[in-house]
């Protein structure tokens, strides 16, 4: 079945090279030839430069090559540190504002200082663009500093705090409140700030509403620098009359300060807001005998006109 195969002509095959002091290259056997699948010659073995043994042995020339890594490494540190030093002593501010920021995350995103240090050490400089960015951020930061901070406000908002609790019990997840010109929303519970409740200001050409600070579970008002003394005084009725509030809204604008939806039911605009969200956030619902005398008065009419 097989006689039509040739059989290999094994003289051909190279034989080990070196001696007994020496090591076979474990890549070629010790030939220094590389043989392909069919034990074809394809050249000289690339492990050993085809001399089919070493000096030294395995052990030896790993724990070299061991080493080498290490000074390679040793190398690299040793030309950051300089690399840094350099830069340090060309772009003083720059450097400082680097190493002071280099674990600081800015608007949540990537460590930015960090990785313009990390260029640094690696090549020695910075692009002017990253140069100018550092500084932009530099001069931003220097602003920010010499505005007041946001002082800590104590005003009632025990009202808008027990509301939004009884809406979240009655399966709202974010309770809101929407004047018009204020926006009440509850902070997502999974956030760093649950429990608390964002502010936010009237709506600007672009459909954006202004941050103006956030109310913690105690009622304490953090106020951004958007927000006005008249800004925080709005805020704190709102916080302390959430009922009055919603009626006064509903009779400007003619929709519920809760949900969005406009009054459509006499009931509705007399209260200011539509019976569901009353249940949902334990508002009351008043029908006044007022409104009664007057609607009984307006069925009469209705029934007679139809005689």
């Amino acid at each position: 079945m097989f006689e039509d195969l040739a059989t290999p002509d094994i003289s051909k095959l190279p034989t080990r090279k070196g001696s007994d002091d020496t090591f076979a290259c474990d890549k070629c056997a010790g030939t220094g030839v590389w043989l392909s699948r069919y034990a074809t010659y394809e050249g000289k073995c690339f492990a050993c430069n085809g001399k089919g043994y070493f000096k030294t042995s395995p052990h030896a020339r790993r724990k070299a090559r061991d080493a080498s890594a290490k000074r390679k490494v040793a190398d690299a540190e040793a030309n950051a540190e300089a690399n840094v030093e350099l830069f340090a002593e060309e772009q003083p501010a720059a450097h400082k504002w680097l190493t002071e920021n280099a674990g600081v995350k800015r608007n949540g995103e990537d460590n930015f200082a960090k990785s313009l240090l990390d260029g640094v050490r690696k090549y020695g400089s910075l692009t002017e663009k990253q140069l100018a960015a550092v500084y932009r951020i530099m001069a931003d930061d220097a602003d920010k500093a010499q505005q007041p901070k946001a002082e800590q406000t104590k005003i009632d908002m025990s009202d808008l705090l027990r509301r939004f609790g009884l809406a979240q019990e009655a399966g709202i997840k974010r309770p809101k409140v929407n004047t018009g010109d204020l926006l009440f929303s509850l902070a997502p519970a999974t956030g760093r700030n649950a429990g608390h409740v964002y502010v936010k200001g009237e709506k600007d050409c672009w459909g954006e509403r202004p941050y103006l600070g956030k109310i913690t579970p105690e009622g304490e008002l953090y106020p951004s620098r958007d927000a006005s003394p008249e800004i925080v005084k709005r805020i704190a009725e709102i916080g302390a009359d959430v009922v009055g509030s919603a009626k006064a809204h509903g009779a400007q604008h003619g929709n519920c300060c809760f949900c969005n939806r406009d009054l459509t039911t006499d009931e509705s605009v007399s209260n200011g807001y539509g019976p569901i969200c009353a249940g949902r956030y334990g508002l009351p619902w008043e029908v006044t005998e007022q409104f009664k005398a007057a609607k009984a008065a307006l069925n009469e009419a209705n029934e007679e006109a139809a005689l």
